[in-house]
């Protein structure tokens, strides 16, 4: 178990580019050589029949890999505003939205104690669905191990593919919950400042918090402050966007493509205004850990492992969010 669990730390740091020991090359030979020999091969070389017959444990290190390198991707990519949870197969999170409404102060007369008991109900408690996503890894293992490709580029598909997926996904769950949002907290338009601002006052009044936005690049490029100073200037060419307008903090929120398009997974006219604080509107939980299995009776006699992962996305339909559609 030791000898796995540094064959894992040293696959995290390689996918991760932070191997300080070795070259790129070394470490792509270490981790191959060691993971042949967990097949049983003596001089750590690819050997087809053993591996067949112990793969495995190979197995169980990659998806330990993976799910190590997925999780610290949504949560670099998404950090803002989802909330990242994982639980056991089988194990089912509620959560339960905090109530925005404030308690009657009612005018009492002195010497009296007439008030009229309140409380607060608490929001209806719901849970995330989960459902299995799966990619399929045509010989790219057995590729790897044979030093046909290197670490890096098998690990990194597989956690872009899944990156791409998640990222549409979250951002459909957020396009499909502001539909529902009406007036003051959604605004549909070409920019105006004056809208902006209003829409960012009714967010702040009604959380308490200061509101951040964000959005993708193409999407924030377009608020533009009533006032532009030649510093501004300068910072916004060299950032590409305002990183700050009328004193409110904007931020971007990373495209991404369609798997196997070239259509963007995210619309370029919305702007997500949020409240900032420690509750985020998206709640993504990722249930048990990645599984590989290896596809059967292939009639080319190609070898194709699927590696799968349990997840669902939900948004927080009680929050108090803003949305600028840019028209």
């Amino acid at each position: 178990m030791e000898n796995q669990n540094a064959i894992i730390d040293l696959a995290i740091d390689l996918a991760k580019g932070s191997v300080a020991t070795y070259s790129k090359e070394e470490a792509n030979e270490k981790l191959r050589e060691a993971l042949n020999k967990l097949t049983g091969s003596a001089d750590g070389k690819f050997d087809a029949k053993k591996f067949r017959r112990n793969k495995n444990e190979i197995f169980e290190i990659i998806e330990e890999v993976v799910d190590a390198r997925v999780e610290e991707g949504i949560k670099d990519q998404f950090d803002q505003f989802v909330d990242y949870r994982s639980t056991a197969f089988g194990d089912k999170l509620s959560f339960t939205p905090e109530s925005d409404e404030l308690f009657e102060v009612a005018k009492i007369a002195g010497g009296t104690n007439n008030l009229r008991r309140q409380r607060i109900a608490e929001g209806q408690p719901y849970q995330i669905d989960t459902d299995w996503y799966g990619v399929a890894i045509y010989e790219e293992l057995e590729r790897f191990l044979a030093g046909r490709v290197d670490w890096v580029k098998l690990v990194n598909r597989v956690e872009t593919s899944f990156k791409a997926k998640i990222t549409e996904q979250i951002f459909n769950a957020v396009k499909a919950a502001y539909n529902g949002l009406t007036a003051p907290y959604k605004h549909t338009g070409s920019w105006d400042v004056d809208e902006f601002n209003t829409l960012v006052e009714h967010v702040r009044a009604q959380t308490g918090m200061n509101p951040m936005v964000i959005g993708t690049r193409l999407a924030v490029q377009k608020a533009v402050p009533a006032y532009v100073s030649e510093d501004m200037k300068n910072s916004r060419n060299a950032d590409g966007y305002f990183k700050e307008v009328d004193g409110i903090t904007f931020g971007i929120m990373p495209q991404a493509h369609k798997v196997g398009t070239d259509e963007f997974a995210i619309d370029n006219n919305f702007l997500l205004v949020l409240p900032n604080g420690n509750e985020k509107i998206v709640k993504f939980v990722m249930e048990g850990v990645a599984l590989i299995d290896e596809a059967i009776g292939n009639k080319d006699d190609s070898k194709e492992y699927e590696l799968r992962k349990k997840y669902g996305v939900g948004v927080e339909t009680a929050a108090k969010y803003g949305v600028y559609i840019l028209a």
